[in-house]
């Protein structure tokens, strides 16, 4: 048996610092996260995800540069397994079905935060969380 990860390494990505913040904060308040870098644009985002490996991405859809749906795009083009998830302060199953189309993992409401946030972890990692409990 393969045992969890002691911890889920995060790059997180938003172009807004006040929400980079929080995200991070939040993620190392929760513990079992490792946030091993953030972005505020999109082509920092490739660069990041391409020189650090992390576990998973967190990602605004709203990014300079690039958008958040274009990374994604490029992100699973190179990672394919990578777990990406998308999140936004603009709702509806169109924006929704858009990411999933783009290749995100799931995508996350910012109002729905912090809380479908982790919902979404747990279903993307769930024998971690089985491990933390």
């Amino acid at each position: 048996m393969v045992s969890a990860p002691s911890k889920i390494r995060v790059l997180v990505a938003d172009d807004s610092p006040t929400a980079l913040n929080s995200i991070c904060a939040f993620l190392e308040m929760e513990g079992g996260f490792e946030i091993v870098g953030t972005a505020s644009d999109g082509l920092n985002v490739l660069q990041q995800a391409e020189a650090l490996r992390p576990d998973l991405v967190l990602l605004d859809i709203h990014m300079p540069r690039l958008s958040g749906l274009d990374v994604t795009r490029e992100l699973r083009k190179a990672h394919a397994a990578l777990p990406i998830i998308v999140f936004s302060e603009i709702a509806g199953t169109t924006l929704w079905a858009e990411c999933i189309g783009h290749g995100a993992s799931a995508f996350v409401h910012k109002s729905q935060m912090p809380e479908q946030l982790l919902r979404e972890v747990w279903r993307l990692f769930p024998g971690y969380r089985k491990a933390r409990e």
